[in-house]
């Protein structure tokens, strides 16, 4: 038996199919498996970008710095708190929006093709162009309101407002994107279901509940999946809109570490920050592994 499985998997490695795997092999070998294992090393070091040959090992002095950063720790928060804003309401909305125009007819696919509009458009292109709408002087929505007698709002400056601003700014692209892949799963769920379901009486919430919910879970839990690990991945967002600020209150993770490791050259302190960031998603892949794996 054991022969025979050696068998096979040699055939395997000398199979055409093998073959076909060595490119994305290859390319996730180059921009993943290696610069990650450099990331965990240099995270050992105080390796300063404008002398890279004066590196010396420091042990665990860089994750000991982190737990002392309060920037660190306020960007650790911030990441956080776009996930609570963004995940819940980008799900909820995508569903209600995905259910609102699922039915195939004229006006749908004009709604269709407007909803999905912004989720095509760079995203530094939308991060400018929310930034000139919500300028203080000149935004279209500071003008509305001081028309309408209310006072003009610092969005991006005020540190009350600018992280729940990118954050709906962020939705407001994404949610496109979402809704599509809901709208596909309910046009797949057999008309019949919903038929046989009204011949018993059922109302709409009951046909809601137990058989939309239930037809369309492996789809809804992909889409939570999503959207919160590339929530935890912002950056360009913040870096355009407010370059972390103000006094840091928008700044993610991921900033955080791109202007340790660019702007202060600091490449021991940023890999530090990486592989921190890195256990961190593992761990929420697991959670959420674990949570597909019971449903």
């Amino acid at each position: 038996m054991n022969e025979a499985k050696k068998y096979h998997k040699l055939k395997f490695f000398v199979s055409s199919k093998f073959l076909f795997l060595l490119p994305a092999f290859a390319l996730i070998s180059v921009f993943v498996i290696y610069p990650l294992i450099l990331a965990v090393g240099y995270s050992f070091t105080d390796y300063y970008l404008l002398k890279p040959n004066d590196i010396s090992f420091v042990g665990l002095d860089n994750y000991k710095e982190i737990s002392k950063d309060k920037y660190a720790r306020l960007a650790f928060v911030n990441s956080s708190q776009y996930v609570i804003y963004i995940v819940p309401l980008q799900v909820a909305l995508s569903l209600i929006l995905a259910l609102l125009i699922a039915k195939k007819s004229k006006i749908n696919t004009i709604f269709r093709t407007a909803f999905f509009s912004p989720f095509i458009l760079s995203i530094i292109v939308v991060s400018l162009l929310w930034k000139n709408i919500l300028d203080p002087e000149l935004g279209i929505v500071n003008v509305f309101l001081a028309n309408l007698g209310f006072e003009k709002q610092a969005f991006f400056s005020n540190p009350d407002l600018a992280l729940p601003t990118i954050s709906f700014i962020i939705l407001w692209q994404g949610i496109s994107f979402q809704m599509l892949i809901i709208m596909a799963a309910l046009q797949d769920i057999p008309i019949s279901l919903y038929e046989a379901a009204e011949m018993e009486g059922a109302n709409a919430w009951h046909k809601f509940i137990y058989i939309t919910i239930p037809s369309i879970k492996d789809q809804l839990l992909f889409v939570l999946i999503v959207v919160t690990t590339g929530t935890f991945k912002i950056i360009i967002e913040p870096l355009v809109l407010t370059n972390g600020g103000p006094q840091g209150s928008t700044s993610s993770i991921l900033l955080y570490m791109f202007e340790q490791g660019t702007r202060y050259r600091q490449i021991g302190y940023a890999s530090a920050i990486t592989v921190v960031f890195a256990v961190l998603l593992i761990i929420v892949a697991f959670i959420q592994r674990k949570l597909v794996k019971e449903e």
